[in-house]
């Protein structure tokens, strides 16, 4: 007999930047072979593959066994039972025929609420973002914490333009560094967040009633946007723009 191909069961994970041993160790650890390895901007997706479970030829021979069995225990007692059926059958039909239905009628199904809006943490109802908004070092744990455990969450704050330079050669991409509050020279707190490689108008979704025709630093807003990660050899907390309000 000549042996079968092995198959294999595929899974794919998306892992932050950085993490990617520790993911891989993992894994391999539950029996999963590293297949390709693809590195993105903020994530690095990671395939991995392990052989299928074979079920033994016996087990599915004793399975089929106890089949049998107990199609032929199923047809005996069909058979004896035939004959009384029907009358019962017969009875029970003119019963329920005579009888008004005593059972409630079925509720109508819930119609599937509305998808709950997103909920965007604020200083007002998350202390972990109010914390962070005082952190006295950009680069601290706080921070970090915070970019882990808030990863793909949404938050709003009230912050300003402390940067902003062109993205690569691009004329009218950039990357901008947000500060908490307002500028503030004698008050330097809080984490360096970015808009990494952002277009003004595609990208930021300007609000307010008085939007300028062009941004700079010092520019107050009030920012809203999605956490991706903290990076930590530029100790940048990655931001990705939802709406960007000119106060």
């Amino acid at each position: 007999m000549t042996s079968e191909e092995p198959k294999y069961e595929v899974t794919e994970v998306k892992a932050i930047r950085g993490t990617e041993e520790k993911t891989i160790t993992n894994k391999q650890q539950d029996g999963w072979e590293l297949v390709t390895q693809e590195q993105g901007r903020l994530r690095t997706t990671l395939t991995f593959r392990r052989p299928k479970p074979k079920t033994p030829w016996r087990l599915w021979a004793a399975l089929g066994g106890v089949g049998v069995v107990l199609a032929a225990i199923i047809t005996i007692g069909v058979l004896q039972e035939d004959s009384n059926d029907t009358s019962t059958t017969e009875a029970a039909t003119a019963s329920s025929t005579e009888l008004p239905s005593l059972e409630p009628a079925p509720e109508p199904e819930a119609k599937p609420a509305a998808s709950e809006a997103v909920e965007i943490l604020t200083v007002d109802n998350n202390a972990d973002l109010a914390r962070i908004l005082h952190e006295p070092d950009y680069c601290g744990q706080p921070v970090v914490d915070f970019a882990t455990e808030y990863a793909g969450r949404t938050i709003a704050f009230d912050g300003h333009i402390a940067a902003m330079n062109n993205h690569g050669d691009y004329d009218t991409r950039y990357d901008i560094l947000i500060g908490p509050r307002d500028f503030d020279e004698t008050y330097v707190r809080g984490p360096a967040f970015q808009f990494r490689d952002v277009n003004i108008v595609s990208d930021l979704q300007l609000t307010g009633p008085n939007i300028p025709d062009t941004l700079g630093v010092k520019d107050t807003l009030r920012i809203t946007a999605v956490v991706e990660e903290f990076e930590e050899n530029t100790c940048l907390l990655l931001l990705d723009p939802v709406t960007t309000e000119i106060r």
